[in-house]
């Protein structure tokens, strides 16, 4: 045996490769389940070939070397597949044949695709991307709607984009820039019929924007969740939760063969976790078989720059993270339209934080609570440590405690009592011990932020102003109804359906009786238009996911608002609890989301002192067993 061959042999050769009959072995670029390429090592080649090939490949791979890179495969990201075949076809890589699977063909053929438009996109500043093109005529198309300038500018580089990326405050009327680019493109031949994935609250806009944007013999037919998709509905709207449906996508399949459909994400940040999670990689799978895509969202980075690569790869499948960290981040300007706030000319919204102290019983149960509860964090954390990472059940855990003490600093009944009838003491706050503030909360305690949510509706109403009340946790909802009984609140959570939504929102919009609206704002904080009826907001909660806490503000602060109102939005924050430490997390969030997109307009919502349920939805990205280990 030679010396090469005995290196072969224990797997420490250099850069030597056992070969087939044909002289060439063979490996395989696949996709795995979360949309990447992955280079699978080929059979009866040596260890330090490999290790060879894996460095050949190291500036594409996803994370890092230590995560992406094992003995049998190398993970590459996504908006790296383009560069693949160059590299493979380089030494070491060239000593083997490599063969794509259909998946990885696509997706190959999808990024340069990808990359092409992007690049033809780039290559145009701002201003000349706006140029109106000669040969659209809106009204001559049947959409009536007048567009107002920074509409007109966002549907013309929409157009150039050929679908792009909407990034306008919530409130500007992306709705009906989307019609408009949709009126273009089917001009052109470029569509011939609109998808249009949603959350339900935004069921409403997109049937009535239809209405207010076409003259009545040219608007197009809107099928909203249809059992059956009929050729005849130009526009379908789904939610996100049913592009798995195997039914469906066959539905969609049939709806849409041998026409161009242009693909719709409203409220896109709900997509923002990619591949990593279920709703993010089936909207990827249909963008990626989109003929052009279209994403709308006023809070691309709800939580992190993550969230904007996810929103951006629907668009352009694989460019997320150039735009984001990459060679095209300084160019990131031309790939998205953003209307401001400054741009709406909307009154000012008068931001305000009330600190609230907790009475005496409150503040005993909510501290022996936190206590409580760090105890157990503390435990976990040092098992955690040995174990080397908390498992998903703590993490879990850790979750449910965090919104648990964010629910009792405004209501510990949320917590103890749920589903009893909710009522104040007779007397005033009670004294009495621990056992009985657990057992008994509504006996002994006066929740104050609840008390003074009703006395802020009971002043607007005085005033003539209807009240929206937010809160994340359906016992605070609960309270809340009780408290503010008088004024014929009508409420909407997760829990109405949607016909019992409309409802609701029709009595608060057009009953004179009804003076407020109690709602979560992870069922109603998107997609719907309240400032007809509003323009007061009271928080009586508030998570740490950035992008519900903005998008609940602009229900009420939104265009069309009346040039003379005076809105107003007002945070309650019990003093030494939790809240100081969501204020300061929402906080640091909204002020990256201004720097990304620079707009700051958006800064004093990050600051309020300038101005002076689902988990997810209120947690965001929080690492919530850190946090209960942190002093707040």
């Amino acid at each position: 045996m030679t010396a090469t061959e005995a290196e072969a042999e224990d797997g420490r050769a250099t850069g030597t490769v056992a070969r087939d009959e044909d002289g060439r072995v063979t490996g395989t670029v696949a996709v795995d389940e979360a949309g990447r390429p992955v280079v699978r090592r080929p059979e009866h080649v040596t260890d330090r070939w490999w290790q060879d090939v894996a460095a050949l490949l190291g500036p594409t791979v996803h994370g890092t070397p230590a995560t992406a890179v094992t003995a049998s495969s190398v993970v590459v990201r996504r908006d790296r597949a383009r560069a693949l075949p160059r590299l493979l076809a380089r030494h070491p890589a060239a000593a083997a044949r490599w063969t794509w699977t259909p998946a990885a063909e696509r997706l190959r053929a999808g990024g340069a695709a990808a990359a092409d438009g992007l690049a033809a996109l780039l290559a145009a500043d701002t201003a000349e991307q706006s140029a109106w093109p000669a040969d659209i005529d809106l009204p001559a198309l049947g959409f009536v709607r007048t567009l107002l300038p920074f509409q007109r500018t966002a549907a013309a580089r929409l157009l150039r984009a050929g679908g792009g990326a909407n990034f306008s405050v919530p409130g500007s009327g992306k709705t009906t820039v989307a019609y408009a680019v949709f009126t273009a493109l089917r001009a052109r031949g470029a569509a011939h019929a609109l998808l249009v994935v949603a959350p339900p609250s935004a069921f409403e806009a997109w049937v009535e924007e239809a209405r207010a944007c076409f003259a009545p013999d040219r608007a197009p037919a809107v099928a909203v969740r249809p059992r059956v998709m009929a050729r005849t509905d130009t526009v379908v709207v789904l939610n996100y939760e049913r592009l798995g449906d195997p039914a469906v996508r066959a539905a969609l399949a049939g709806w849409s063969r041998g026409r161009k459909v242009l693909t719709v994400f409203d409220e896109a940040h709900r997509a923002k976790a990619g591949a990593a999670s279920r709703r993010g990689a089936e909207a990827a799978e249909l963008a990626r078989r989109a003929d052009a895509v279209m994403v709308l969202t006023g809070t691309p980075m709800p939580n992190r720059p993550r969230d904007l690569e996810a929103v951006f790869d629907l668009v352009w499948p694989g460019q997320g993270h150039r735009l984001v960290h990459g060679d095209l981040a300084h160019l990131r300007d031309r790939a998205y339209v953003r209307a401001t706030k400054d741009d709406l000319e909307l009154p000012p919204l008068q931001l305000r934080v009330e600190r609230i102290a907790l009475d005496a019983s409150h503040r005993a149960l909510y501290d022996a609570m936190t206590s409580r509860v760090r105890q157990w964090a503390q435990d976990a954390a040092g098992a955690a440590g040995a174990e080397g990472a908390a498992s998903g059940a703590v993490a879990a855990q850790a979750g449910r405690a965090l919104l648990h003490l964010i629910a009792a600093a405004a209501n510990p009944a949320a917590v103890f009592a749920p589903g009893q009838p909710w009522s104040l003491p007779l007397d005033g706050p009670g004294h009495a011990d621990l056992a009985s503030l657990v057992t008994e909360p509504t006996r002994h305690i006066r929740p104050a932020k609840v008390v003074r949510a009703a006395r802020l509706v009971a002043d607007h109403r005085a005033r003539g102003r209807k009240t929206v009340v937010w809160s994340g946790f359906l016992g605070n909802i609960e309270a809340l109804v009780t408290a503010l009984a008088r004024h014929r609140p009508a409420v909407v959570t997760g829990a109405t359906p949607l016909d019992g939504r409309k409802a609701e929102l029709d009595r608060f919009r057009h009953d004179a009786d009804c003076w407020a609206l109690v709602a979560t704002p992870q069922t109603l904080g998107e997609g719907v238009s309240l400032h007809l009826a509003a323009s007061d907001q009271v928080h009586l909660d508030r998570g740490y996911a950035a992008g519900t806490w903005l998008q609940a503000l602009d229900r009420t602060h939104r265009l069309g608002l009346p040039p003379a109102a005076r809105p107003t939005c007002t945070v309650l924050l019990a003093a030494r609890t939790v809240d100081e430490r969501v204020n300061e997390v929402l906080n640091r969030k909204v002020a990256a989301l201004a720097a990304a997109l620079s707009d700051p307009a958006l800064r004093p919502v990050a600051d309020p002192s300038l101005t002076d349920g689902d988990t997810d939805a209120l947690l965001g990205d929080t690492d919530a067993l850190r946090e209960l280990l942190r002093p707040w």
